[in-house]
């Protein structure tokens, strides 16, 4: 029965899961980080997911929240954005569901967040140089709350 337990695909450990590559992409209202390993490209359009932090002591109702997930689709020859959902994060890392379905694509504003974005992601730029990558959620919300407050440039 040992050998039956343990050579059941089932039942063997999945690995753990690849520690998060959350790069800074810009600070303003929210601190932004692009999830570096969602992305997924077809031609010039890249799928990715964005992570907005809140400031600190944001709640929605009576609850505290960190910030939230934006699905996105970037084309990087047109600069456009199309947003796909979002997801929320409760303060200790509790995810929401995705809600929102895929708006149309419009074009990203000069010096915008999503601007930020884009060029992250289209352009291989690397804003906030001395602003380490996070590798969790909680880890971007350490470093990009105290940015919020003192307005970081890039």
């Amino acid at each position: 029965m040992a050998l039956a337990l343990s050579t059941t695909p089932a039942l063997a450990q999945a690995p753990p899961p690849a520690p998060l590559e959350l790069r800074l992409a810009d600070v303003g209202r929210f601190a932004v980080f692009v999830d570096m390993g969602s992305i997924e490209r077809t031609g010039p359009s890249a799928k990715l997911r964005v992570l907005q932090v809140a400031e600190g002591g944001f709640t929605a109702g009576a609850e505290a929240f960190w910030g939230g997930w934006r699905r996105e689709v970037i084309d990087c020859d047109a600069r456009t954005i199309a947003h796909a959902g979002f997801a929320s994060i409760r303060a200790g890392g509790r995810e929401g569901p995705l809600t929102g379905d895929l708006r149309p694509a419009a074009s990203i504003p000069t010096g915008s967040a999503d601007d930020a974005v884009a060029k992250v992601v289209c352009d291989g730029w690397r804003p906030y140089a001395k602003v380490p990558v996070a590798t969790s959620v909680e880890a971007a919300v350490t470093l990009g709350r105290p940015l919020i407050e003192t307005g970081a440039e890039p």
